[in-house]
């Protein structure tokens, strides 16, 4: 699980990695650049241009990593948005996602 005390704002490098342990329910939010989210044994490819966000949808290893350039990210704590969610007001999930081949 992941713990933030706020949601996260992080800056990737190109190639720069964020490496999340058990974040089952984090939200990531591409904000700038575009980003690539890989999760342990999943085969999709998770690609995340400006204004999409994907909530981690299993537990182990996820990466989220810089492609293309720079990119500007938020991450969101599931514990910080139960309350959100429990009300109906859930994240959407508009990431372009691509099977590996």
């Amino acid at each position: 699980m992941v713990c933030l005390e706020a949601d996260a704002r992080i800056h990737v490098q190109r190639g720069g990695l964020i490496r999340l342990g058990d974040a089952e329910g984090t939200s990531v939010r591409c904000l700038s650049g575009a980003v690539w989210v890989t999760l342990e044994r999943d085969d999709r490819d998770i690609l995340l241009e400006p204004g999409q966000e994907f909530a981690i949808d299993r537990a182990g290893l996820s990466l989220v990593c810089a492609i293309a350039g720079p990119a500007e990210v938020t991450l969101r704590d599931p514990q910080r948005t139960a309350g959100t969610l429990a009300s109906g007001a859930g994240l959407e999930n508009n990431a372009t996602t691509r099977r590996a081949a």
